[in-house]
């Protein structure tokens, strides 16, 4: 794309309301996190990772309480103090009541130190702004600094690297920033930030044993009544045929129970067969609203999709598996429909329960359990056998008594049968649910391990999920290889900068977001502009960021002159999301949505969204750009004259402050 004319041109126009993805609340973690009681060690610790994590804002506050308050004074802390007083903006924009905390270090610094020489190339790097020369000395100066001072040097002082000849200077930091830029693998692990604490595995529990009211008292009286009508037509029986009425009383008992107990698991394998095909044949069922069922629909519908069979017709395998998707779905929704609970944090179960259906079906296994619940026929053939036996063992005891009483047999065994019958019927219900609980539970168990298994896997897999430090390293490293294309596409030198700024946000429509405990939002996806400030005019550069695969795939590129500003501002919508607006003389207004409104899981999950709103937008360096645009919107060109000569009075007191640090 060539350069525009003198004329303003707007190419970002994101300031429509569009809904995050999918994000993550990590806590506690403790990297930003003060305990009641802290040792001076550790607010300094967390004022340190403030500063990396580029919340300076935060660092300054946790780092002064510990120089100040509890004493933790050595060349270190010192140091980490002026980095923290300095980062992210001009010397404009340090208050004097923080270059005066430098006061309070008088003396504290010896010259053998190991971090004196890093105080002083500070002190250097802000003298040699105006001195226009130097640089070679602060090339050496930062040569013999350690690779932990030199990266936060290069990092933290950007704003003060832009002296004519320190073209090196940022050839060195572009240089640190291409080798961090992957470290640590970045490739492969940065896309785990973005996933939330997945939650345990449960099933959905058995139901417990259900007996009809009555059932046992009518069981037990009809067992009894069958018992006593058999036992006088076996007494009587026996009185006719001896032993033989002894033998066919025994017959009779053992076919009741041989029949009784092979009826039950003929009955239990068809019930559950039943169920399991009412289950895999349901009609799926459309859910309304954008509630947690809504959004389990949707990771179904993704997962579904994702992984169907490669070879197999796409239609074909979701209208067989329909059934059997909407049973999981409605599980899943049952068992994890808390109001704190965020649907991605089972998503895991979701993936895992598709895939497992997608192999058996691939595998022609997804409806063995017919084959598996099929009853035997050993086990119909013993029921109908022994129900055959008992009564023929029954019809000899009738025959055999009514020989002796006739008259009294026939109406007992009337009674004998009918007893027999309904108790074989009440005994065989109750048999069963018992039967049907204890087959359940097995079936939960096995999917419970299931799912355990599903979960330690996924839980290992994040086990190096990266920390917010190295996500806001990596950010850093993208940031300067940004600048670097910049400075390449308009064939500029550092000299050629005389002032610069950037804005991060999300980049629209899609992205995942996550965070940790008091940190700032990190984003998937990121939309960057970069504004360089040269003596002919502004130089935008707009670029989106894949941060999970380290790629600017679109880029934009837009020049304006001074005098084309108006005004620009931050300004909070209704719904509280954070809008920058750069207002140009001619075109619609450039907006960018730089943080995003409240979600129902950050009101569910964060404890302070508001906070973490205004921790976002002190890393998206917005309160850089708005004090440099502000400045050019109010004064044009002039500014970047009349700022070198405001700067001399602060620049003066930071200068003589520094200086007191050394004993």
């Amino acid at each position: 794309m060539n350069d525009s004319g003198p004329g303003p041109t707007n190419l970002a126009m994101d300031s429509a309301n569009v809904a995050v993805q999918a994000e993550a609340i990590h806590g506690p973690v403790n990297v930003y996190q003060v305990r009641s009681a802290p040792s001076p060690e550790e607010t300094f610790k967390v004022g340190l990772n403030s500063l990396r994590a580029g919340m300076a804002p935060e660092a300054r506050e946790h780092i002064r309480d510990a120089v100040v308050l509890q004493d933790y004074v050595n060349g270190r802390s010192c140091f980490y103090l002026l980095l923290a007083l300095l980062s992210g903006r001009t010397l404009q924009q340090v208050p004097p009541d923080e270059i005066a905390v430098l006061s309070r270090v008088r003396g504290a610094v010896k010259d053998d130190d190991a971090w004196a020489d890093a105080i002083k190339l500070v002190d250097h790097l802000l003298t040699s702004r105006a001195a226009e020369n130097g640089a070679a000395d602060i090339e050496q100066e930062l040569q013999n600094l350690t690779d932990e001072q030199r990266n936060d040097v290069l990092q933290h002082m950007e704003m003060f690297l832009d002296s004519s000849a320190e073209d090196a200077l940022w050839a060195r930091a572009f240089d640190a920033a291409k080798s961090d830029r992957y470290a640590k693998d970045r490739l492969r692990r940065a896309w785990k930030f973005f996933q939330p604490e997945p939650i345990g595995p449960r099933v959905q529990p058995a139901d417990p044993v259900v007996i009809k009211a009555g059932a046992w008292t009518k069981a037990t009286a009809t067992a009894a009544l069958a018992v006593a009508a058999v036992g006088f037509i076996g007494a009587t029986a026996w009185q006719h045929t001896g032993t033989a009425a002894v033998s066919a009383l025994l017959a009779l008992a053992a076919g009741c129970y041989a029949s009784v107990r092979s009826g039950v698991e003929w009955r239990c394998r068809k019930e559950r067969c039943q169920a399991k095909e009412r289950e895999h044949l349901r009609e799926p069922a459309t859910t309304r609203g954008d509630g947690f069922a809504r959004k389990i629909d949707r990771q179904f519908n993704h997962y579904s999709a994702r992984y169907a069979p490669r070879e197999a017709d796409k239609a074909r395998w979701l209208a067989e598996t329909a059934g059997i998707r909407r049973a999981m779905r409605d599980e899943v929704v049952t068992i994890y429909r808390e109001s704190t609970v965020n649907a991605k944090r089972v998503a895991w179960l979701t993936r895992y329960l598709v895939a497992d259906v997608a192999r058996r079906w691939e595998a022609g296994k997804l409806w063995d359990y017919r084959k598996e619940l099929r009853v035997p026929m050993l086990v119909k053939a013993m029921c109908v056998l022994a129900a055959i036996a008992a009564a023929a063992a029954g019809a000899f005891l009738i025959w055999s008594g009514a020989h002796v009483r006739p008259f009294v047999v026939a109406p007992a065994a009337l009674v004998a049968v009918a007893s027999v019958w309904f108790a074989a019927r009440l005994w065989l219900d109750i048999a069963a649910e018992y039967e049907r609980h204890a087959a359940d539970k097995a079936e939960k168990a096995a999917l419970l391990a299931g799912r355990q298994a599903a979960f330690d896997r996924w839980k290992l897999k994040l086990a190096d999920r990266p920390d917010d430090l190295e996500m806001a390293r990596w950010l850093e490293c993208d940031r300067k290889a940004l600048m670097e294309q910049a400075m390449d596409l308009y064939r500029l030198k550092r000299q050629d900068v005389l002032a610069h700024a950037f804005i991060e946000a999300p980049a629209t429509p899609f992205y995942d977001r996550a965070r940790v405990e008091n940190g700032p939002w990190r984003y998937s996806k990121y939309k960057i502009l970069l504004f360089l400030l040269t003596k002919d005019g502004v130089r935008q550069l707009t670029m989106r960021l894949d941060f999970q695969k380290v790629t600017f795939p679109i880029r934009a590129r837009t020049n304006y002159r001074y005098d084309a500003f108006t005004s620009v501002q931050v300004a909070e919508t209704d719904s509280g999301e954070n809008v920058f607006e750069l207002t140009l003389t001619n075109g619609d207004p450039i907006k960018v949505k730089v943080t995003d409104p409240p979600t129902d899981v950050t009101e569910t999950e964060d404890k302070d969204p508001q906070g973490a709103s205004q921790v976002t937008l002190g890393t998206a360096g917005i309160w850089n750009a708005l004090h440099v645009l502000e400045g050019v919107a109010a004064e044009g060109k002039e500014w970047i004259a009349c700022e070198r000569q405001r700067e001399k009075v602060p620049l003066a007191a930071v200068s003589k402050a520094v200086n007191a640090i050394f004993a």
